[in-house]
């Protein structure tokens, strides 16, 4: 499963992959990269697949890769 979310701040996508690691226990590959203006993409490879509600809780805005 590969899903992408856009952050505004920073902060808010550390808490989102602490969140992953720590609380959802997800296993597979976060990358982390920075894009202009600021903002930050977050790209999940989990080997588990993750509920739509899991993945709202994360924040972030949901783009198409």
């Amino acid at each position: 499963m590969v899903v992408a979310l856009e952050f505004d701040e920073q902060k808010k996508l550390e808490a989102a992959v602490q969140r992953l690691r720590q609380n959802l226990g997800v296993t597979g590959e976060l990358a982390i990269k920075p894009l202009e203006g600021g903002r930050w993409r977050l790209t999940i490879s989990s080997e588990k697949p993750l509920r739509e509600s899991s993945i709202d809780k994360l924040g972030g805005r949901r783009v198409d890769l």
